[in-house]
């Protein structure tokens, strides 16, 4: 989904750390609690700080006692023979299965 498509769903104004804050506390995030998230971040609207305000919010819910659990699902971290949109060239999956760096927890999400 195009940025100009998130923005116009995103009501009145932006999703803000606060707002999510106050979002969280009304479904019932509280802290220490452990939470599993999988969401499509358009859904929840235009994120003003994008993933950094919606992933500090959720541990700031959940204070260090809790534990936040997300799906890292990455298509680029698997076998290019697997890969079918777009497919890549048979020769170059060597090269890609050499290549690729490996996850890291420490890197900002792509996207």
């Amino acid at each position: 989904m195009s940025e100009d498509t998130t923005i116009d769903r995103s009501k009145e104004k932006p999703v803000t750390y606060t707002s999510l804050l106050s979002d969280f506390n009304r479904i019932g995030v509280k802290p220490g609690m452990t939470l599993l998230v999988h969401s499509s971040r358009s859904s929840i609207g235009w994120v003003c700080g994008g993933v950094v305000s919606l992933i500090k919010a959720l541990e700031d819910m959940l204070t260090p006692d809790g534990t936040l659990v997300m799906p890292a699902h990455s298509s680029d971290l698997s076998d290019p023979a697997n890969w079918g949109n777009p497919p890549v060239p048979v020769a170059w999956w060597d090269i890609i299965r050499k290549e690729m760096p490996v996850y890291d927890v420490s890197l900002p999400a792509p996207g």
